[in-house]
């Protein structure tokens, strides 16, 4: 065997070169390789942050889009070591966030205990940045779907019919009601509790972002008054700065797919959570978690304080 180019000694790699390749490795089937390869991404990105002019070789949109899959890895490791790099991104650069939502509600639904633990440590991530928690509500579906799956998820279904105010049937039948902590989906499981409490708590991190509306600026209109003196009422004859203006009159669309909307502000937010009936039955649900005391009370109060923005809204 003949070599054209033989040498005893080797050069570092180049940086960029040795980045893609612990990118590509976060497919590997070898669970030592790929947090290795976490780990090594992690401090890349650190170390990025920290020099100035420095960036990484690939975007961080990049780097989410390969490794949001691993949110339902079956390694404990693998998982931890994602949350650092997640961590690590910088947040203004992440981008879309859809694909990395579907991950995080499939992981909430997972079989695994850990793995729905995990899951809801992403979501908290994502809600506890105030621009992520701002672009994943501009996400189609997120509002209504996220609300699905944690209705499913704590078992928080009505019964079909009306409803009066104290939560029962007009034909006297009682709501269905199943704390996680009493079925056999989470509650028999070990760490059962400890789930309930983070869905909980998630869960109202989750209202707060999407009912909370954005803070207004006392001077605005004064300021803006100033701009356009001496015309009055200008901003009705602009064209309107929402996109598709228009879309609630469905003039030439499908039928309306609630679930699948964008919804833009907390206003739309808060109209879509009470025409779909979410308060009544997180209400409900949240007084029966509130009376199995210690950690789920207390978790069940922060829900409980959530949902007072839709009371006030």
């Amino acid at each position: 065997i003949v070599f054209k180019q033989q040498s005893v000694s080797s050069g570092p790699r180049d940086t960029s070169a040795l980045f893609n390749h612990n990118l590509s490795l976060l497919a590997s089937k070898n669970e030592t390789q790929r947090r290795d390869a976490l780990q090594y991404l992690t401090t890349a990105c650190m170390l990025a942050q920290n020099e100035e002019g420095e960036g990484l070789p690939q975007p961080a949109s990049a780097v989410v889009a390969k490794a949001q899959a691993l949110i339902l890895d079956g390694n404990g490791g693998v998982r931890s070591q994602l949350l650092k790099l997640l961590k690590s991104l910088p947040v203004d650069e992440i981008g879309s966030l859809d694909q990395l939502l579907l991950y995080a509600r499939a992981g909430m639904t997972h079989l695994s205990t850990d793995v729905r633990l995990f899951s809801l440590e992403v979501m908290d991530w994502i809600l506890s940045s105030p621009s992520l928690g701002e672009a994943v509500m501009s996400v189609p579906g997120a509002w209504v779907k996220t609300l699905r799956t944690f209705e499913n998820l704590l078992g928080w279904r009505s019964t079909s019919g009306s409803q009066n105010g104290n939560g029962t049937r007009q034909d006297g039948e009682k709501w269905t009601r199943q704390i996680a902590s009493k079925t056999s989906s989470s509650g028999l499981e070990k760490g059962g509790n400890k789930l309930l409490v983070h869905q909980l708590a998630t869960m109202a991190s989750f209202l707060a972002v999407g009912l909370t509306p954005a803070p207004a600026d006392p001077e605005a209109s004064a300021k803006r008054a100033a701009q356009i003196f001496p015309l009055w009422h200008t901003d009705a004859h602009l064209l309107s700065t929402k996109c598709n203006p228009f879309g609630h009159l469905n003039l030439f669309g499908a039928p309306r797919d609630a679930e699948s909307e964008v919804y833009d502000s907390a206003e739309e937010r808060l109209e879509v959570f009470l025409e779909l009936g979410f308060l009544l039955t997180f209400q409900n649900g949240t007084q029966e978690a509130k009376r199995e005391g210690g950690e789920i009370g207390r978790a069940a109060a922060a829900v409980d304080k959530a949902l007072r923005l839709a009371e006030t809204g």
